[in-house]
């Protein structure tokens, strides 16, 4: 089972952020451990600025109990199950999911 916190918002449900909660509940679902969802689209207080979170791009999850090795499995499921250009970060109390992560900054190139 997946769940939401409260405070979660999905601006526009993408392609990426869909597959990711699929596989979550996938995983859920073999494991028999609640998933939560933390964080989408929110502005939490001490978000890194180069995050994708805002942009229906990036989850935060975690597993119902906080049991470390509970989330530390589903963090290898979806580093396993996803598509390479995901970037999934095991961050102790959370799993932190991003699509292409490593992107180039943004550069500006002058008309030919």
């Amino acid at each position: 089972m997946m769940q939401f916190k409260p405070e979660v918002r999905i601006v526009l449900l993408t392609e990426q952020l869909a597959d990711v909660l699929r596989l979550a509940t996938i995983w859920s679902l073999r494991s028999r451990v609640h998933v939560e969802v933390n964080s989408i689209d929110d502005t939490a207080p001490g978000r890194v600025t180069h995050s994708l979170h805002g942009y229906s791009l990036a989850v935060d999850l975690d597993t119902v109990g906080d049991k470390t090795t509970d989330t530390e499995e589903l963090a290898e499921f979806l580093r396993r199950t996803l598509d390479p250009q995901f970037d999934v970060l095991w961050e102790m109390n959370h799993v932190h999911v991003e699509w292409d992560a490593h992107r180039p900054p943004l550069k500006a190139i002058a008309p030919s």
